[in-house]
């Protein structure tokens, strides 16, 4: 099980529970429900950090947080 959340100064956003292999179509997906609903509670003035994890760093996964200008 894998374990994905977020928080900031201004409070906490999403926390979910991910079962079984995820791959970088599963990973933006993911982001979409996710992430854009936490950066939405929390200000667009948040950082997203993730480490470098093969889906994360895919061409796929660099466009995604471009398109919805996520730094």
């Amino acid at each position: 099980i894998m374990v994905w959340g977020c928080m900031s100064a201004a409070g906490t956003g999403e926390l979910r529970f991910i079962e079984g292999n995820m791959d970088s179509i599963m990973y933006c997906t993911f982001l979409k429900q996710n992430m854009m609903p936490s950066l939405q509670k929390l200000g667009r003035m948040a950082v997203f950090q993730h480490d470098n994890e093969p889906k994360h760093t895919t061409k796929m996964t660099i466009a995604l947080l471009r398109k919805v200008q996520v730094k």
